[in-house]
């Protein structure tokens, strides 16, 4: 079957898979099971890792060696071990050992891994580094080509680490015939074109939705930041169950309300080093981190360290939290059912709601 042919579905909080048809493949008994990558599927339950195969047997029997399992790729999956990366073949036999800081999963016969000095480079199947430890990012190989940068400006390079397409554009895209969709920010507007590897630029208009977006987002720092002050002078934000509860976020998914929320509150607080910032007012202690859940994507996660001394004074939490930007990254499915989309205004009224 195909991968498209199976489907996660829930019972209450536990999540199993069945097909399109409705055939059940593995109940909803689990905590987690991944979509399955080389026809294995990834599932969790209680801190513990299994592989199950796509008639729902047991391959690799649930195990708590490493501290993190990941999906097969290749007939290879990345594990965990004392915050090192490294990998196991089908059979669970370590054949790349976890010494990486990070390694994404293999495609096309590379990972891209990163070091101490927070650089990435790439390895084969066997652990060898063929491109070495020099960029800020490197994704994952796709049709030939990686994307590197520095989260600003990207370019290209191939399978042995030669720039095929200079570091210049602030985004690109997958290589098709020799052809590759660029951007370009020229004042605080995208443009579009799509460049021919070794030629120049065709440019469209087709990033109109984007810079809107984007407009968007900065009326939604604008809000956030009028809202923030305005809370301060009636005590701190803190007080607001609803404001807690809205930059609070440990998941693999970027929430891009939260992160303006927070990006906005973190610049009225005390820095007190380690990721922890204090407000002044109640001394509630909050911890941010940054965290890398793939080559390309970092989700910023925060939580509650200390809890300060204060008197809730706004609403308590709704079922149904709005939204007005939305998420990006894997599984965002699992959000849809307690958030709604709606305005910028609807949100900044239902955060400061007493």
């Amino acid at each position: 079957m195909d991968q498209q042919q199976y489907f996660q579905f829930y019972e209450g909080s536990k999540m199993g898979i069945k097909t399109a048809d409705g055939q059940i493949i593995i109940p909803a008994v689990y905590d987690f099971v991944a979509i399955p990558a080389d026809d294995l599927f990834t599932v969790t339950e209680g801190g513990y890792t299994a592989y199950f195969n796509t008639d729902g047997d047991v391959v690799l029997s649930f195990s708590n060696l490493y501290e993190s399992y990941g999906n097969f790729t290749e007939g290879l999956a990345r594990v965990m071990r004392n915050g090192k990366w490294g990998f196991i073949n089908r059979e669970g036999e370590e054949v790349i050992t976890p010494r990486f800081y990070f390694a994404d999963e293999f495609a096309e016969g590379r990972s891209i891994v990163r070091n101490e000095n927070d650089l990435h480079g790439a390895i084969d199947t066997q652990g060898n580094l063929v491109i070495d430890y020099q960029y800020p990012v490197l994704t994952g190989f796709v049709k030939g080509y990686a994307k590197f940068g520095d989260l600003k400006t990207w370019g290209l390079i191939d399978a042995t680490g030669n720039i095929v397409v200079p570091q210049i554009y602030m985004s690109i895209g997958q290589v098709y015939r020799n052809k590759v969709t660029v951007q370009v920010l020229e004042g605080e507007e995208y443009k579009e074109g799509e460049l021919t590897i070794g030629g120049g630029v065709g440019w469209n208009n087709n990033l109109d939705h984007v810079n809107a977006f984007n407009r968007q987002k900065t009326q939604f720092a604008d809000a956030a930041e009028q809202l923030i002050d305005t809370m301060y002078r009636n005590g701190c934000p803190c007080e607001y169950e609803r404001f807690r509860d809205y930059i609070q976020w440990n998941s693999p998914v970027g929430f891009v309300d939260q992160e303006i929320l927070f990006s906005a509150f973190v610049k009225k607080l005390h820095n007190e080093g380690d990721n922890n910032f204090r407000c002044t007012h109640c001394g509630t202690v909050y911890e941010q981190n940054w965290e890398q859940y793939s080559a390309f994507m970092w989700v910023l996660n925060v939580t509650i360290k200390t809890t300060g001394k204060f008197k809730n004074k706004g609403a308590p939490v709704a079922e149904y939290r709005p939204v007005a930007l939305g998420f990006y990254g894997h599984v965002i499915e699992k959000y849809t059912n307690k958030y709604l989309q709606h305005d910028i205004e609807t949100v900044i009224n239902y955060l400061k709601q007493p």
